[in-house]
């Protein structure tokens, strides 16, 4: 049996965009909460990888996300 194939987080996050674009649907506006959740699983690499939730909210201001390192550390887990 073939192995499946696979896909990079950025294919697939490019063809979603370009899904609702084909597709004439108004972009979703998200809340903080709702942006935090969504990015659980980058959030968990970079805590792995020795950020803190402060410099995580920092870094999510250069995609302008408003993201506090409190609402970080409340939305999403710190274990998995």
């Amino acid at each position: 049996m073939a192995d499946e194939a696979k896909y990079t987080a950025d294919q697939i996050a490019t063809a979603a965009r370009e899904l609702r674009e084909a597709s004439g649907a108004d972009d979703r506006l998200f809340t903080n909460t709702q942006a935090v959740g969504m990015l659980q699983n980058e959030i968990h690499l970079l805590r792995e990888r020795g950020f803190s939730d402060e410099s995580i909210a920092e870094l999510l201001t250069g995609f302008d996300i408003e993201a506090t390192a409190d609402e970080i550390r409340h939305h999403s887990p710190k274990t998995w």
